[in-house]
């Protein structure tokens, strides 16, 4: 299984720590892209990356180094805090031209129009650091990342910490998670 990370915080913290440990440990290979220091622009729904140019945004920035990365893969875990029950801009940004990984058809699963995937079934892992602790935020969150994956028709798992969170359980969380998530 090949591996994405996608950093979207902008200063190190225990998530960051933590995964870096962890993936010392098992040796695993990965993609790592830490989106602050890339040239991300925003997606502006124009729709040629499904009619002009399949699968390729029209706009030059830096996704085309994430996509190679991502197409062949078969997990993308997603770091970000979490502002007011949402990830950040830079996530964001990456996320809406996740879009590409999809085909411009629809099919209907579950009662959803839902676009097919363009390179196969991946997983996602999306892991938050909260802050303000909101009410809510935690709820919509979840909800999010839940409604993403399934857009994507991606598997999925979201796990949250708070910065008081020590690094022994955030370690041994993601772990299970790593293990836990497969392209299904």
């Amino acid at each position: 299984m090949s591996l994405v990370i996608l950093d979207a915080f902008t200063q190190e913290n225990a998530i960051e720590k933590a995964l870096k440990n962890l993936l010392e440990k098992t040796g695993k290979r990965f993609f790592y892209f830490k989106l602050n220091e890339m040239k991300i622009l925003p997606c502006r729904s124009c729709g040629a990356c499904e009619i002009k140019s399949p699968g390729k945004c029209v706009f030059h920035d830096d996704m085309p180094e994430i996509m190679r990365a991502i197409a062949p893969g078969s997990l993308i875990l997603m770091l970000t805090p979490v502002r007011f029950g949402g990830y950040s801009s830079q996530l964001k940004k990456v996320l809406d031209k996740l879009m590409i990984l999809v085909l411009p058809l629809y099919t209907v699963k579950d009662g959803h129009l839902l676009h097919p995937p363009r390179y196969g079934k991946k997983s996602l892992l999306i892991i938050g650091l909260t802050g303000e602790n909101l009410p809510g935020e935690e709820e919509n969150f979840r909800l999010l990342a839940a409604r993403n994956a399934l857009n994507l028709q991606f598997t999925h798992k979201t796990l949250l910490f708070a910065p008081t969170d020590p690094m022994a359980k955030i370690e041994e969380e993601i772990e299970g998670a790593l293990c836990e998530v497969r392209p299904g």
